[in-house]
């Protein structure tokens, strides 16, 4: 029993220096931001987010050669369409992502190392400005937040000693915002792709 301890204490402190020896990693990058379109179960109210550009930044810990945990925070602007016929309103929002994930790294082929991911995280809509058929209108459009759940994948590309890129793309799935306007509820999830690319500094 004594032996059987002593292996697994020596073991365990094996497995933890070299988790302690593996990097971190940050990033910073850009990301394109297309959103899809969706219809209410009654087919009375549309919601068609325009596509734009985001800032992306992100912490990543390597836990293990092959196993990372990541946060991530986005920020862009895009406007909300919704068309309630007879009428158009559109709200100008700014969108912040922040999210959590799990990335598996299952091999490496030269300077790639391929993943994937998958997490979860939050949406927050915060309204601008709004206009309703073009002309500039308030309605009385709220902040929100919602949930979103993270997949994707992508790849690392080494570049120079601490330096690398990232190729990615990640989805978000999240319920749709109406900015707390029961005209503008379509009670649908939105989807959000996002391809990026981004700098990586390890440390």
């Amino acid at each position: 029993m004594k032996r059987t301890g002593l292996v697994v204490t020596v073991l365990g402190f094996a497995s933890l220096a070299h988790a302690q020896a593996l990097p971190f990693e940050v990033r910073l990058g850009v990301a394109g931001v297309f959103p899809n379109t969706s219809t209410s179960s009654d087919s009375t109210r549309t919601l068609k987010p325009t596509s734009a550009l985001a800032i992306l930044g992100g912490f990543r810990w390597r836990f293990h050669a092959r196993h990372s945990l990541e946060l991530t925070i986005a920020h862009t602007t895009n406007s909300q369409i919704y068309t309630v016929p007879p009428d158009r309103f559109r709200i100008a929002t700014t969108v912040n992502e922040y999210s959590g994930a799990y990335i598996f790294s299952p091999f490496t082929i030269g300077k790639f190392e391929p993943f994937v991911l998958g997490g979860a995280g939050a949406l927050h809509f915060s309204p601008e400005s709004t206009s309703i058929n073009g002309s500039a209108a308030s309605f009385g459009a709220a902040s929100q937040t919602s949930l979103a759940y993270v997949y994707g994948g992508g790849t690392n590309y080494r570049l120079w000693r601490i330096f690398g890129l990232r190729l990615e793309y990640r989805g978000l799935i999240y319920k749709n915002p109406d900015f707390s306007i029961n005209r503008l509820f379509t009670g649908t999830r939105g989807h959000m792709a996002l391809p990026s690319v981004a700098l990586v500094v390890k440390f």
